[in-house]
């Protein structure tokens, strides 16, 4: 028969460790990193707006400050990454394929579309180096975001001023890497197609890549990027010419 006095050192016990476990939890993020504010030395300092703007579209940390202090947006921030990591990967190994096609065969209509001209083919080549290194660094950070996710390595990182840079530039490798390889895959497409002997091929590509640029111009209007990208212009215009941005209440 337990005593009751075991009872109450456990529930006491447990207790403790729960409020120290909440305690944790409420300390991660409870107060803007003394480290993330801005250097006092010119260069470093502009170095740091620069680093802010790139990765996080502001002049300084406040914004990703607000964003992660709430809740598990750590956590849930790299959980989604993964999973559009995965499906980047996915489309990686269809640009590779499609690279690795157009270099090992000979073109059908050498006169009419000849992408083993040495401009299309160094662009193939290109996107096909591109696209290996990019799986291979996908992989690498899949394999290295489950520890990354967890808060415990989040607390090492916002721990220095340059960590978090270091952390977001790791992230956005992949997708850089991705990017080009199929930059270079449109490019040697489109020089293909502009390059040909033939009339009717070039009109062709002229208008599937206006009817694309159309639609793709239509997307991005919707979408958080041209916003951040549109308040970021008038930002700079006001900042360049002098006037305060008129607010929303004040129009």
């Amino acid at each position: 028969m337990s005593n009751p006095s075991q009872n109450i050192r456990v529930v006491s016990g447990y207790s403790q460790s729960s409020r120290l476990h909440s305690a944790t939890d409420e300390s991660f993020f409870d107060k803007f990193p003394r480290k993330w504010n801005a250097p006092e030395s010119f260069i470093p300092r502009y170095i740091f707006k620069m680093c802010c703007l790139m990765f996080t579209w502001r002049s300084d940390l406040h914004w990703l400050y607000d964003f992660l202090k709430e809740g598990n947006n750590w956590e849930e921030l790299h959980r989604q990454y993964l999973t559009q990591l995965n499906q980047v990967s996915t489309v990686q190994a269809l640009v590779l394929t499609t690279a690795a096609v157009f270099m090992s065969s000979n073109p059908p209509l050498v006169k009419d579309v000849d992408y083993s001209s040495p401009a299309s083919y160094a662009c193939l080549a290109e996107s096909l180096v591109f696209s290996l290194f990019g799986l291979l660094f996908q992989l690498k950070v899949s394999a290295s975001g489950f520890i990354f996710q967890k808060r415990s390595a989040a607390e090492i990182i916002i721990e220095r001023r340059w960590r978090i840079f270091w952390h977001l530039l790791n992230l956005v490798v992949p997708i850089i890497i991705f990017t080009i390889s199929v930059v270079l895959l449109l490019i040697a497409i489109v020089l293909t197609g502009f390059t040909s002997h033939s009339k009717t091929v070039q009109l062709y590509l002229s208008i599937t890549f206006a009817f694309l640029g159309a639609c793709h111009l239509v997307s991005i209007l919707g979408s958080p990027f041209y916003h951040h990208l549109s308040n970021l212009c008038i930002r700079v215009v006001h900042a360049t010419s002098g006037k305060r941005p008129q607010r929303a209440d004040e129009s």
